[in-house]
């Protein structure tokens, strides 16, 4: 008998438990204690759910219904039910309430009924709303919802069915109630003082599930911008870009330190909205009160630790190449891939005077929107495959990056890019050619086989009587392999005019692409006949680093598409290329040699492991 019992008992629990779910001990035991008045309300509820025809519909329900796999720990009941439940209920009712007068000579027992099940309704409303839209949250941590109107638009549904329930059981007139709802009863009227009183709970309840259901309205991202850094990067490349994709002044926000060119914050002060000065560890204060897009384009030894700030607090930025200059920094960077999750890693070159050759190599959607249609001879992204298929493999690579005087620095507004003395210091430009062949060769490195430095004496006699320190080579030219593929490439500044060059060719065994990085297109030749060019559309982008902030300001409003399309994993790799060379040149001891107009062009060195001995070593 005991065992039938505790079997029948165990049964009846099972049922309970679907019917209405217990409170959970962790909502009302705090601090290894029972809290009396959550133990008190949380059973009330719950043995009041037990009460509600609807919980036991539910259970009935469930138990028929295949239970189709669910986030959920119990079969599903869909909301379209409980609309339909009270849906059906409000129906009843307001045949009820519109057929009152034809009731009246309904045999008593019937009225009583009628008021019982009147009641038992007001009482079923009642705790719906306390549990589904006050108390839920507390019992059911992991609980979720068909859509997110679901409790919004049912709530003034079940209290229609409350009110027209009251004026049936009270015998009230319901444009009476509605006085008493709205904060209005006579004095000594105890019925109206409850229905305000309860109004206001209601009215509690409505702004909940309004602040609780409501999705809200999507607000857009800033859209003006901060830049970090007043130099002639800013000055002359960034800003009227932006200006040139129709920001105002009143959208840029430019912050840097006391110590900064003074020339060019004066031509800064006139183009942006703001000009702020800040000490160094303030100048990001700005873009994190803002939280508005940001570009760093400060002296590469800061960019790390700007971008860490910028990444933790989730701002979208740019960063201006090189992103660091120090293996270690990188390093963190590959292994911590999350901090460049809100990061755009620009690139003068690959993402915009070689944006053609790029696109020839990943034709990203994006890309294309960049370049031109209207241009004869315009390679369209479908035939690309067929032309590298008929292309061949890649025999060689020639980039050429030489400018003449009058794009070289001067003064001192970008001295930091030349110091300290050492060729290291030269990949504020060298990082250009490494990056691009990085897209054509892909991740393996070059093996260099020779390579030459040189340094133009009149800008190394300037700078040493301005701040008595040695610049960094200004030419730097190297050959070698990658697997077949034999690679040239020549970085120089102060080049005479007739040896400027900023140019790629790319050798194919049936043809070649040429690139014009001037111009901002790339010629296809396959078997002696011209298949065509890719170019940048300089309709829409004509000013210098358009391109550039375009893809950015993209990136900053929408985000990443399916695949990033900034260089960041590729010009990692290319800056440690360029340190892996640096070592070697410093290991083989190739000497720096001076040039007064034209740069050494033929005084190869090798860089192999039986490099000469006799060489001098590399100035420093």
């Amino acid at each position: 008998m005991g065992q039938l019992l505790q079997s029948a008992w165990l049964r009846a629990s099972r049922v309970i438990q679907q019917v209405s779910t217990k409170p959970t001990s962790s909502s009302y035991v705090w601090g290894g204690r029972i809290s009396p008045l959550p133990f008190v309300a949380f059973h009330a509820v719950y043995l009041a759910r037990l009460l509600s025809p609807l919980q036991w519909v539910k259970f009935t329900v469930r138990r028929i219904i295949a239970a189709r796999p669910t986030t959920n720990m119990r079969p599903d009941f869909p909301s379209a039910y409980t609309e339909w439940y009270f849906l059906a209920e409000f129906a009843a009712v307001l045949l009820v309430f519109v057929s009152q007068d034809q009731l009246d000579t309904a045999p008593t027992s019937i009225k009583y009924a009628g008021i019982v099940l009147a009641g038992v309704m007001i009482f079923e409303i009642n705790v719906w709303i306390l549990y589904y839209l006050l108390l839920r949250g507390f019992l059911e941590l992991h609980y979720t919802i068909f859509h997110p109107a679901e409790y919004l638009l049912t709530f003034p549904l079940v209290l229609t069915t409350q009110a027209l329930l009251a004026s049936l059981v009270l015998d009230r007139d319901l444009s009476k109630l509605l006085v008493d709802a709205v904060g209005n009863p006579q004095v000594g009227d105890s019925v109206g003082v409850g229905v305000a009183i309860a109004t206001l709970f209601y009215l509690g309840v409505a702004i909940t599930v309004v602040l609780s259901s409501h999705p809200g309205i999507r607000t857009r991202a800033p859209q003006n911008f901060v830049i970090v850094g007043a130099g002639d990067v800013t000055a002359k490349r960034i800003i009227p870009a932006l200006k040139s994709l129709g920001y105002d002044r009143d959208d840029i926000v430019v912050v840097t330190v006391p110590e900064a060119d003074e020339d060019w914050r004066y031509h800064i002060d006139r183009e942006a909205a703001r000009l702020e000065i800040a000490a160094p560890d303030r100048v990001m204060d700005t873009s994190l009160r803002e939280r508005s897009p940001t570009i760093i384009a400060s002296p590469t030894y800061v960019h790390f630790s700007q971008l860490v700030r910028l990444a933790n607090a989730g701002i979208p930025f740019a960063v201006e190449k090189p992103i660091s200059s120090v293996r270690s920094e990188r390093d963190i960077l590959r292994s911590a891939p999350e901090l460049m999750e809100r990061g755009f890693a620009l690139s003068y070159y690959t993402l915009e005077k070689a944006l053609p050759l790029t696109y020839f190599i990943d034709p990203l959607p994006i890309y294309a929107r960049h370049l031109s249609e209207d241009r004869p001879g315009l390679i369209s992204g479908a035939e690309l495959g067929s032309i590298k298929a008929e292309l061949g493999r890649i025999e060689s690579i020639t980039i050429d990056l030489l400018e003449g005087t009058g794009r070289s620095p001067h003064g001192t507004s970008r001295l930091w890019t030349e110091l300290p003395g050492v060729l290291r210091s030269f990949v504020e430009t060298a990082v250009h050619p490494l990056l691009i062949l990085r897209h054509v060769t892909g991740s393996t490195a070059v093996a260099w086989d020779e390579c030459i430095v040189g340094r133009y004496d009149p800008r190394a006699r300037q700078i040493r009587e301005l701040v008595e320190k040695e610049i960094a080579p200004t030419w730097f030219a190297a050959r070698g392999r990658c697997g077949a593929i034999d690679v040239t490439m020549r970085v120089g500044k102060y080049v005479p005019d007739s040896m400027a060059s900023r140019m790629a060719r790319i050798e194919y065994e049936n043809g070649r692409v040429d690139c014009d990085f001037d111009a901002r297109n790339i010629s296809l030749t396959v078997a002696d006949v011209n298949r065509g060019v890719i170019a940048v559309d300089s309709t829409k982008y004509s000013a210098n680093y358009s391109v550039l902030m375009s893809l950015f300001t993209s990136f900053s409003l929408n985000g990443w598409d399916a695949l990033r399309f900034d260089d960041f994993q590729r010009q990692l790799d290319a800056l440690d290329w360029w340190d892996d060379l640096c070592d070697r040149v410093e290991v083989c001891r190739v000497p720096v040699t001076s040039y007064e107009a034209v740069p050494p062009v033929d005084s190869w060195v090798s860089l192999s492991d039986e490099a000469p001995a006799a060489v001098a070593p590399l100035e420093r």
